[in-house]
């Protein structure tokens, strides 16, 4: 059931979890105090979606094949696998689940036991179920790693094990995707409660009646101002006027579909007006796209008429379409009344092209009631008066570009264009938004991020509202905007298939958060996060997010195949359609939505959706280019960028000519920043493409000779390697893991510095800097520091014959010298006794337990480059007593539980005795976990019973 969970939470079918075992297979070792221990990584496959039932006998043959297995060290497998390393994460598993058998029955003469385990407050893993067996049944806690889950996702994560668990007798046989995991009350608030969003809006208007109405009520009002021109609503709508008088009389009606070919200029705005005022749906063709792809949009479209300028006459491809040059001076022309053109809400306001994975973009249907009740959200929301000024500097092919045309012009507020160019231009864009009192405008965050840099607070003075979408908006960003402008920043989020958004937050400067939320539903819409099944996610599972209500897309002009794929049924509100965006996401128990990046190939690139899949297409057009595949990579340097991975027919192929290719084709967005040449694709087993496999673009694949050493740090250390890891050839440019370098090695490798160098390199530097030439630098750095100092040597005492470590105290002893004695390992536990307590007594009792178990009295140390265990002899130990009052215990028996010990010095245990009342008192208990595990806690505790009675009694 736990691996059913951690299967719906991750949205994978292979869920490796790990369980221990206590490792005392022989009778002789269950009296014994010690680290018998061991891990198991119990694989789960959920392939297929089999009911539970089966997966439970896949389990059961899972586990008692693991038990068969249980004396193979885990250590050992880690070290045949060989994973990546890194130090933030467990090799193999990040995930236990440990079943604790039921303590033993505790006894001593006229006192009442009660025994507690005490966890220390830093967790081993990602999760951690701990599980233990009671007279009840089962009781158990989570422990969880606060890097990477919050206290909310860890209640959600116990809640969905018990509803899971609760339904099991009447689902036992269902497949796996039926299994419930949310609760009733769950169900209603991730659909009703969080998704309550009816409002009132203009659902039986269109666009150009709403500005005309505008028009009329404040007709000298400042409509549009462009390159120190300036109109007002009067003229604006005069000159659209006169546009869609033209375009009426050219036979355009509604559900045409007129292009529009115009530079950012009022008489792009004009122009749009017209279209609308028309009847028919605007088509923005960017200017800077390449001919081959308007061509494509014309064609595909059935584009009846182009809207443009003479000047870009020369720029448009050759097309049947018949040209309409905006700027031509024209008599005036009688408009038809709107109803004699029979425009309804439900009529196409505009079509936008967005990328597609066939290798064609495709156009997406927007009609009238959509976009107005996006607009009328907005005006409810942000509220804009006369006294506003809207900056518009998105390119009109970018869907949100529309927000910025018409909500200001449909509430009588200004819009300011920005020059054709002037988007790009940050220093144009400072001087436009100061100068022309700009108080709300929009970037993607790529482009706010370079405006921050460089912009002063003075420049935003005015700016009330900033809006950010089209991309992730990273959480550093919102900090350092934040403390630069003192304004209000919304992060919006939307597909191109919707009215532009459909959510929306408020950033705040305090928000603590590894992902900026996207917020919660507008008005009219229903955001819902899935599984492949078609299951609500709980709170905090990633899922696919589907949208629904007023904002959808009629759908994608002339793709019904296309559009029967995205635009589904949905399952929770009768004859309604919902979205599948492909984007990833979850709630938050704030009822916001987090968005994870995408499911599917897709990438937003500087506000741009854009499907890798095209630009492969692309590429594979080249008869140059046998194989090729673009992938997103990003880095802590660099944001998000397009990689290009070329398996070339032509090997005298050139990046420029390659890029020149793409140019005909694609707009700048879409093409690649790095190019790089392999000599095959990596496949996977299913012979796809394995992306993870990949090369950073910094690299390159073809086999390069052993860069030599240069210094003597690098000189050492390449002979050291050598002999280590039995390579012949060792280069300064080599990594240690990539070379079969394990943990294990990594601290032979610090021996033999030492021995070699006299040089005392930490172990932590080696996964740091696995690279020599990165190495030898911090290398001469410690030597500079420990010039003259000698190698330590360990001599065994009294002619005590050092032990080696087992696999299992060999791996904590690393972990130990790698994060310096931390309380990870600890095995903490208490006593609490009421009754009349003998202390001589008790403390007698701890000596002898101490006396008898020779791993209470092990040590730690490093002899000649490895790792072994001394025991020291036994000496009675005064039992430490201390008076506390009960609001301090708590606090008291934490302390214990997090003391840090020194595997080198011992002792590795320590008692402490705390006394509440006269006949109150509690015992605390720690170890570290290499002389001592969890079913030793138990001998302890009998033998301790059992002692303190024979002594209380005179046996």
């Amino acid at each position: 059931a736990f691996q059913v969970v951690l299967s719906r939470w991750s949205g994978q079918d292979d869920v490796v979890v790990g369980s221990p075992v206590a490792g005392r297979m022989l009778a002789e070792t269950e009296p014994m105090i010690g680290f018998f221990a061991n891990t198991l990584a119990l694989r789960g496959d959920l392939s297929g979606n089999p009911s539970f039932e089966t997966l439970l006998h896949r389990t059961r043959q899972t586990a008692l094949e693991a038990y068969e297995n249980q004396d193979v060290p885990f250590e050992r497998i880690v070290e045949a696998l060989q994973p990546v390393r890194d130090l933030s994460r467990q090799a193999i598993f990040q995930v236990m689940l440990a079943l604790h058998p039921q303590f033993s029955d505790l006894q001593m003469p006229g006192i009442s036991l009660r025994a507690e385990e005490r966890l220390p407050e830093s967790a081993k893993f990602d999760l951690a179920l701990e599980l233990t067996e009671t007279r009840d049944g089962l009781s158990g806690q989570l422990e969880y790693a606060l890097d990477l889950w919050d206290k909310e996702s860890a209640e959600q994560i116990v809640q969905c094990l018990s509803t899971l668990l609760q339904s099991l007798p009447d689902t036992v046989e269902c497949p796996l995707s039926q299994q419930p995991l949310l609760t009733a009350a769950g169900q209603y608030q991730l659909l009703t409660e969080w998704n309550n969003t009816a409002e009132d809006y203009p659902h039986d208007q269109c666009i150009a009646s709403l500005f005309e109405a505008q028009a009329e009520q404040t007709p000298d009002a400042l409509a549009v101002y462009f390159d120190g021109e300036e109109i007002d609503y009067r003229e604006l709508d005069r000159r659209a006027e006169q546009v869609a008088s033209r375009l009426v009389h050219a036979g355009i009606g509604p559900d045409c579909v007129v292009g529009l070919f115009v530079e950012r200029s009022i008489e792009m705005i004009s122009g749009l007006l017209g279209i609308l005022k028309s009847g028919a749906a605007y088509l923005p063709l960017d200017t800077d796209y390449p001919p081959d792809r308007i061509a494509y949009m014309l064609e595909d479209a059935q584009v009846p008429v182009v809207l443009t300028q003479r000047r870009l006459l020369a720029r448009l491809p050759e097309t049947s379409a018949c040209c309409m040059f905006i700027d031509d001076e024209t008599s005036e022309t009688a408009l038809p009344p709107r109803k004699a053109r029979n425009i309804n809400a439900h009529h196409l306001a505009y079509v936008i092209y967005t990328s597609g994975s066939t290798g064609r973009p495709k156009g997406v249907m927007i009609s009238h009631f959509s976009i107005l009740n996006h607009l009328s959200w907005m005006q409810r929301t942000h509220r804009l008066t006369p006294d506003d000024r809207v900056l518009q500097n998105a390119p009109v092919s970018f869907d949100v570009s529309v927000w910025q045309l018409f909500w200001p012009l449909l509430n009588g507020a200004g819009l300011v264009v920005t020059s054709p160019e002037g988007h790009r231009d940050l220093s144009y864009l400072s001087s436009l938004i100061e100068s022309s009192r700009v108080t709300v405008m929009h970037m993607v965050p790529s482009m706010l991020q370079a405006l921050v840099d460089i912009v002063s607070p003075h420049t935003l003075r005015r700016v009330r509202d900033f809006i950010v979408g089209g991309e992730a908006l990273p959480p550093s960003l919102l900090q350092d905007f934040s403390q630069r402008f003192d304004c209000r920043l919304h992060n919006q989020y939307g597909p191109t298939e919707t009215s532009v958004e459909v959510s929306w937050h408020q950033c705040s400067a305090d928000e603590d958060r590894l992902v900026v939320p996207i917020g919660a539903p507008l008005s009219n819409t229903r955001l819902y996060v899935l599984d492949r099944y078609f299951n609500l996610c709980p709170v905090g599972v990633p899922g696919e997010l589907y949208i629904a209500g007023a904002g959808l897309a009629r759908g994608y002009l002339n793709r019904p195949d296309i559009t029967a794929e995205r635009f589904l049924p949905d399952p929770f509100s009768d004859g309604q359609r919902m979205y599948r965006t492909g984007d990833l996401a979850r709630w938050t128990a704030r009822g916001v939505l987090e968005y994870l990046g995408r499911i599917d190939h897709q990438v937003k690139i500087r506000g741009f959706r854009v499907e890798t899949g095209e630009i492969d297409t692309c590429l594979l057009a080249h008869p140059g280019i046998h194989q090729a595949i673009v992938v997103p990579w990003s880095s802590e340097q660099k944001p998000l960028q397009l990689v290009a991975y070329l398996v070339l027919k032509d090997p005298a192929l050139q990046t420029a000519e390659v890029q020149v290719h793409l140019r005909r084709f694609l707009p700048e967005h879409m093409i690649p920043a790095a190019f790089v040449t392999l000599g095959a694709l990596p496949l996977t087993p299913n012979s796809k493409v394995d992306r993870k496999a990949l090369p950073p673009p910094t690299f390159v694949t073809r086999q390069r000779q052993a860069v030599p050493p240069r210094t003597s740090e690098e000189f050492a250390l390449c002979e050291i390697w050598g002999l280590l890891l039995n390579c012949p050839e060792v280069g300064i440019e080599d990594d240690f893991f990539a070379l079969g370098g394990h943990s294990l090695l990594a601290m032979r490798m610090v021996a033999m510095v030492r021995a070699r160098l006299g040089v005392e390199l930490p172990l932590r530097e080696i996964f740091d800097a696995p690279v020599i030439v990165q190495l030898a630098s911090r290398l001469a750095h410690y030597q500079a520091r420990e010039e003259g100092s000698s190698p330590i040597g360990i001599t065994p005492r009294d002619g005590n014959q050092p032990l080696r470590l087992s696999f299992s105290q060999e791996r904590l002893w690393f972990l130990d010298r790698l994060v310096e004695a931390g309380v990870a390992y600890n095995v903490p536990w208490s006593l609490e006794m009421r009754g009349e307590l003998q202390t001589a007594a008790l403390e007698w009792a701890i000596n002898q337990v101490i006396c008898r178990h020779e791993s209470l009295r092990t040590v730690f140390r490093n002899s000649n480059g490895t790792a072994v265990q001394t025991i020291v002899p036994a000496e009675n130990e005064s039992l430490v007593s201390q008076s506390v009052p009960e609001y301090a215990l708590d606090n008291v028996l934490q302390t214990v539980a997090e003391y840090k010990f020194e595997l080198q010095t011992g002792p590795l245990y320590r008692f402490r005795l705390y006394r509440l009342s006269a006949e109150r008192h509690v015992l605390a208990f720690v170890a570290h976990h290499i002389i001592c595990d969890g079913w030793s806690v138990d001998v302890l505790a009998r033998e301790l019973c059992e002692l303190y009675t024979a002594r209380v009694e005179e046996r």
